[in-house]
């Protein structure tokens, strides 16, 4: 059954692959009320709603437009709301040696220092009103530890730690976390780094952000702190080794690091 965490609810991203399709599908439900942000760009005119208010040019590693972000939200919300963070850097695989400093700190700063930023300024909004739901993204990589993905797989290894610890910490006030821990998504920019993959069994952003809206925004309170871990069954991905599922783009079987 559709909730209050579902209906009014905050994405973040929301020009992303998944966070345009959320927005898109979320302000379909009836009483829906949505706060869509993103940093660089707006939402395309398609997706205009009434039941959608629109921000962009919001970076949420900024303490000053984080701010900003925590008022648009007091005005809006005057009871619990949910909040979807699908923010961050894609990821193309690559060693550590061939990712400069630059890359690597973008990386971390743009999955992990926005949720810790994001979880700082609205948590006292829902605590004063009275509940809350952050979901957040993790990667299946955190579990297989493969290489040529560390800056990316250390950084949702932290959103992990963060969301449970964040759980432990604010559920008496009728606040919970996830993080959904995400195989391959069929989005354009999968499609093309991937392109002998295993499309037919990629999970689609309409797949997910259905399960986000129908299931994780609508369990119980007393669902808390977990990672969720989503697949379908992919012959290629199970019966196959990293290097055969992820060439090196020379074709060669490893890096020629130096």
């Amino acid at each position: 059954m559709l909730n209050e965490f579902s209906k009014n609810l905050v994405v973040l991203g929301a020009n992303s692959d998944i966070g345009s399709v959320l927005v898109e599908r979320a302000s379909q439900q009836p009483d829906a009320n949505i706060l869509a942000v993103s940093h660089q760009s707006p939402l395309p005119a398609s997706a205009d709603r009434e039941n959608v208010e629109r921000h962009h040019g919001i970076d949420l590693s900024d303490e000053s437009h984080l701010n900003s972000l925590a008022k648009l939200v007091e005005r809006k919300f005057n009871g619990p709301f949910g909040v979807v963070h699908s923010v961050g850097h894609f990821w193309i695989h690559k060693s550590l040696v061939e990712t400069s400093f630059t890359e690597i700190v973008a990386m971390i700063k743009s999955q992990v220092l926005t949720l810790f930023g994001v979880a700082r300024f609205l948590t006292p909004i829902m605590i004063k009103n009275k509940g809350g739901r952050i979901v957040t993204f993790s990667c299946n990589s955190v579990g297989f530890n493969y290489p040529d993905m560390s800056p990316f797989t250390a950084s949702k290894a932290a959103i992990e730690s963060f969301v449970k610890c964040y759980a432990n910490e604010h559920a008496e006030f009728g606040i919970s976390a996830c993080a959904l821990a995400l195989p391959t998504i069929r989005t354009p920019k999968v499609l093309k780094e991937k392109a002998n993959g295993d499309h037919a069994n990629y999970i689609t952003p309409e797949q997910l952000v259905d399960f986000i809206i129908n299931h994780v925004l609508t369990q119980p309170h007393e669902v808390n702190g977990n990672v969720i871990k989503l697949f379908k069954h992919s012959p290629t991905f199970y019966h196959s080794s990293y290097y055969d599922r992820n060439p090196r783009r020379d074709g060669s079987p490893k890096s020629k690091l130096l």
